[in-house]
């Protein structure tokens, strides 16, 4: 009995993954107060359940609280701790802490927000032990993924108590959102889910079970998943896609030598493929497609200039408190303080104002400062890091698909950031790959001390 609160706990984890389906209509805003209330709920009652287990039997609760020590001292959980810290410390000394630390409801971030990302954090890498639990965890989000798009499906049709699936922009036409709200951060989820689908096929192909029809099924969602991003109309996410392939692809072949050429060959393909599409996204054939709004990239383009703007008014805002920045949830103040004329077009009353940088970057430069800045990019540093160190570990089985799709997750999540700012369904994803990426990380180095050990030498020595 005492074992089942942990059982429990890992439930209500999971069960947290479904949060990207929830919208309440009665809600002022129906795509976010749902959502964030249903991810906070979930953690707060799995921690809750953890607390308990450990109470109930603490012999028990040994296994789980060795996890939990694991990864408060490893490299990427002190660097979630640290951006956590810089970032709460931010709103503190920042111009207004309540916003900072409360947010509001049309946002729902701010430090209440990081500290259940945080201990969503620790709660997964203290919980799922074995890669079946990971693998189990994967398609509870996954699930979730499936849950926004059938949404989006009701919605686009009308069904009664279903509320908007289009985005109408100039020339853009219909554009999918599912549940979220808004399309750009459906074509950023898509990355994810599809990041998580292949890491799942892999799986079932070292199983030897890729031609089933489980693994059909896989196949059949990763489609589904590309076609919403098209859909969605994300040039972001299309160009992060693209790159975070090239990468991936990169990754593999160059540790995979007999394979190298052809792979090398195959990722650039996939950056020229992209390039003509946007060199020629002018031609009839391209403007026939439903889906050519996509590939309308340039520094030209309207959105690319007045993120332009609003970063110039970031970096001045930042010049302003370079430490620690004006505060999470601040950036309006900085809006109004360093307004740019250029910015406002007569008739166009959304352009008189703005609460976000869009950009992870600029926004985090100006909310957070600079510690906050470099405490963020430090969790990729580590990301990244600890992957290049484990290539020091020669094992007799490489994971080299699994470390190049983790990779891929990460260089999608910046390239997309560049001109995105985090909301809830993109931190939540981002704090589970970096779980998911020191879980792996670790399953390595205990595989090379099992490995050592068997071969009657130190462990601790030889895999230092």
């Amino acid at each position: 009995m005492n074992m089942s609160w942990f059982k429990l706990s890992a439930f209500f984890l999971r069960l947290s993954a479904l949060f990207v389906a929830i919208v309440v209509p009665s809600t002022l805003f129906p795509f976010i107060v749902g959502k964030y209330a249903w991810f906070r709920g979930s953690v707060a009652i799995s921690l809750g359940l953890f607390c308990i287990g450990v109470l109930a039997n603490h012999e028990a609760a040994k296994p789980y609280l060795a996890r939990l020590r694991a990864t408060l001292v490893s490299p990427i959980g002190i660097s979630v701790i640290l951006f956590s810290f810089f970032f709460i410390l931010a709103g503190l000394f920042g111009v207004d802490p309540a916003a900072s630390f409360w947010s509001n409801f049309e946002r729902g971030e701010g430090g209440l927000q990081v500290l259940h990302l945080s201990l969503f954090f620790f709660l997964l890498s203290s919980l799922l032990a074995s890669t079946e639990d990971w693998r189990r965890m994967l398609r509870w989000v996954v699930a979730g993924g499936v849950l926004m798009v059938v949404y989006g499906f009701f919605a686009a049709y009308g069904y009664q108590g279903f509320v908007g699936a289009t985005l109408a922009e100039s020339g853009s036409g219909f554009r999918f959102q599912g549940s979220i709200g808004n399309p750009a951060y459906v074509g950023a989820l898509c990355i994810f889910f599809l990041g998580y689908l292949a890491y799942l096929l892999h799986a079932r192909y070292r199983e030897r079970k890729l031609l089933s029809l489980g693994s059909f099924f896989v196949g059949l969602l990763g489609a589904g998943f590309i076609a919403v991003l098209f859909f969605s109309k994300t040039r972001g996410a299309l160009v992060a896609l693209v790159v975070a392939a090239a990468v991936a692809i990169a990754y593999f072949a160059w540790f995979h030598r007999a394979w190298r050429k052809r792979l090398l060959a195959g990722g650039a393909l996939l950056i020229v493929l992209l390039v003509v599409a946007v060199q020629f996204r002018q031609t009839q054939f391209i403007q026939s497609l439903p889906i050519s709004r996509i590939f309308d990239i340039s520094i030209g383009a309207e959105t690319f200039q007045t993120r332009g703007i609003m970063w110039g008014v970031a970096y001045r805002g930042f010049l302003d408190r370079p430490v620690l920045g004006w505060g999470p949830e601040n950036y309006i103040q900085v809006f109004d303080r360093h307004f740019d004329t250029a910015y406002y077009v007569p008739g166009n009353p959304f352009g008189a104002w703005f609460d976000r940088a869009h950009s992870i970057i600029f926004d985090y430069l100006v909310e957070t400062g600079a510690l906050g800045l470099v405490s963020y990019l430090g969790m990729f540093v580590v990301f990244f890091w600890q992957f290049f160190r484990t290539r020091k570990i020669e094992l007799t089985r490489r994971l080299l698909t699994e470390e190049s799709i983790l990779i891929g997750l990460a260089v999608a999540y910046l390239v997309q950031g560049v001109v995105l700012f985090d909301v809830l369904p993109i931190s939540y994803n981002l704090f589970f790959f970096l779980a998911l990426g020191g879980a792996y990380v670790t399953r390595i180095q205990d595989e090379k001390r099992k490995e050592i050990k068997e071969k009657g030498g130190n462990p601790l020595k030889q895999a230092a």
